[in-house]
Formats: C-alpha cells, structure tokens, sequence
C-alpha cells in the first residue's frame, strides 16, 4: 500500500463538521443516512457519548479517514460500527483497515455486543469482521442503492449487506422459535453466547396493541421496522406498514420480530402469509433477540449481485433463496 502521512486519534465534538465533509467529499449528497450532513446531530451524538468515533488526518489537519460506533438499535447497549470513509487519495493507504483495528481495543469495548453491515458486492469489508471475529447471522437483500459507492459502475443496482455480530455478554431471556425457522436460527446463534430456545407456538394475543420501537421514516428504498410487542391488531398493523412502505416507493422492507415471547411465530406466519421471507438472526436488538423478515418490491432480488465469504454467510444466502419460493409457492397456491 502507498505511503501517506497520517495521525488517527479520538473524534470530538468540535470535528462534526469536519466529518460531514468527509462524508460530502466521499458520497457527494447521496449517503443513505441524511444525519450524516447535520453537524449538529453529530455533535450532540458524540457529546452524548451515543457516537465513538475515530479520525485520521494528514500532519497539516486534513481528515482523510473516520469510522464510528454508534447506538442505533432498540437496545440502548449494543452498537453499530458504521461510516468507513476514507477520501480517494487515501484509499490505496492502510488508513481504513487501521481505522477499523483501532475500533477493536479495550476502550471502545462495552454493552451487550457489536454489530456491522458490511457490503456485499465485494469482500474487503466482509474479511474485516470475520478477522475482528464477527459471525455472519442475517442477510439483507438490497439495501441500500449501490451508486454511493463510487468504484461501482453506472446501473449495478442495489447492494445486499450481511449483519453480522460479537456478543460481549449472555442474554437473560429466552428467544422464542417459529417452527419453519428453528433449525437455522439455532445455526447462526452457535457462535454466540449460550441461549436458552423455546418453542414459539400458539396465536397472537387475544387483547393488546403492537408496539413498535420508533420506526422512523424510509431512508433510500429502505426501511427497517424493529416490533418490540405483537399485539392482537398485528394483521391491520402489517396492512398499514405494507401500504405505508409502498405509498414511499420502499423498495427493502424489514421487519425485526422481538422474540422473546410464543407469539413471535404467529408474527412471523403472518408476514410469511404476506409474501414475507427470512433474513436471520438479530442478536439482543431489544435486549432479547429478534427474528429479521424481509421482502423486495417493485423487482427481483439481486442474487447474482452477491459475493459472499464466510460458509456461514453462503449457506445462510441458500436458505434464503429456498425460504423465498417457498412463500411464492403459498402465495400461488392462495389464488
């Protein structure tokens, strides 16, 4: 790698606009996380220590690099590592792999565990977690438009992203296990902490309401709802978010199932009835564990599109692409 002078130290809140300019340098306005390009939302977010971050500059103050954990899931104990930018005259450098081994040592070590979504048009990103010990536990299919990243060609479409994880401590509850997707979850959660299974059958609750956990706005063609409660109007709560998502062109919708209570496998029939399919395993995202579904709208999955790396990544894609027919099949067979 070419040699280039730089200094990576601690972000603080006085560099946020320094870190939008990375980010307007790297992505110009199209980054799909608009709060990126509010240097006051930054700010507060690392002053509120919700945001860990590091930042590489040349000897003369120039940032060339910046990589991020975040709190970004229900669980206000988990974090997000996110936000990789290294500027174009630097990406021959090691100053991202650099950036992304100093995020593993001792000081940014906390909570319930770490998460990533690396890309999967390509494996550089995808290795790094496998070396920082990730395991590879959903697979979401398009997720984010593939023109951001500039060494992509004009009209390579959306790109599929991998979630993979680290869990720092053991879960204190059970997770719940819909019967069609037992046998995988309990392969993805095996390079986890030990967890107690139970089986998720039964209906949906006679009485109460879905909760869910500050859904947000679609970002990009993509939303991800996480669903802390499943209450007994959870078939008119799915209506209306389908109906929500298409009115906003959504092109990934993901729902995030809490499945720490039986009714999660009545939740998950639900979706699959809907046109639905599996996306994997989302560790502690509540604390307890989630149950990721996915659908694709207005066009067909990339599949071709996909590089994976670890075995667990591919043969968890397979199971996917089965899960998928398998829910055409009933949808088939209902008309």
């Amino acid at each position: 790698m070419e040699e280039k002078s730089y200094a990576i130290r601690r972000a603080i809140a006085e560099d946020a606009a320094l870190i939008v300019g990375l980010f307007r340098e790297t992505y110009g306005d199209k980054y799909p996380h608009a709060a990126m390009y509010r240097p006051e939302v930054l700010q507060k977010r690392i002053d509120k220590k919700d945001v860990q971050a590091l930042l590489a500059s040349t000897p003369d103050g120039r940032p060339v690099g910046y990589f991020a954990r975040e709190k970004t899931a229900p669980n206000p104990n988990l974090w997000e590592e996110k936000g990789l930018v290294v500027v174009p005259d630097y990406k021959q450098t090691s100053v991202g792999l650099e950036l992304m081994n100093r995020m593993q040592e001792a000081e940014f070590i906390s909570g319930s565990g770490v998460f990533s979504f690396p890309v999967c048009y390509q494996y550089f990103s995808q290795l790094a977690c496998v070396k920082h010990g990730r395991s590879d536990v959903a697979l979401c299919l398009d997720l984010v438009e593939g023109s951001i990243f500039k060494e992509r060609q004009a009209g390579q479409g959306r790109v599929a992203c991998l979630l993979n994880f680290s869990e720092y401590t053991a879960p204190s509850e059970p997770m719940y296990l819909p019967d069609v997707y037992a046998e995988m979850l309990r392969e993805l959660a095996v390079p986890l902490q030990k967890r107690v299974f139970k089986e998720a059958v039964g209906c949906l609750p006679a009485e109460g309401k879905t909760v869910l956990e500050a859904p947000g706005l679609p970002e990009a063609g993509s939303w991800s709802v996480a669903v802390r409660e499943v209450g007994a109007d959870w078939p008119q709560c799915l209506q209306e978010l389908v109906a929500q998502a298409q009115r906003q062109q959504v092109i990934s919708l993901r729902f995030i199932i809490n499945a720490h209570r039986a009714a999660a496998g009545a939740a998950v029939e639900e979706l699959r009835q809907q046109g639905f399919f599996f996306g994997g395993l989302a560790p502690r995202w509540f604390g307890s564990d989630g149950i990721i579904v996915q659908k694709i709208f207005h066009k067909e999955p990339d599949f071709a599109g996909i590089r994976l790396y670890s075995q667990q990544a591919k043969e968890l894609c397979s199971f996917i692409r089965a899960d998928r027919k398998a829910v055409q099949r009933i949808h088939a067979e209902k008309r």
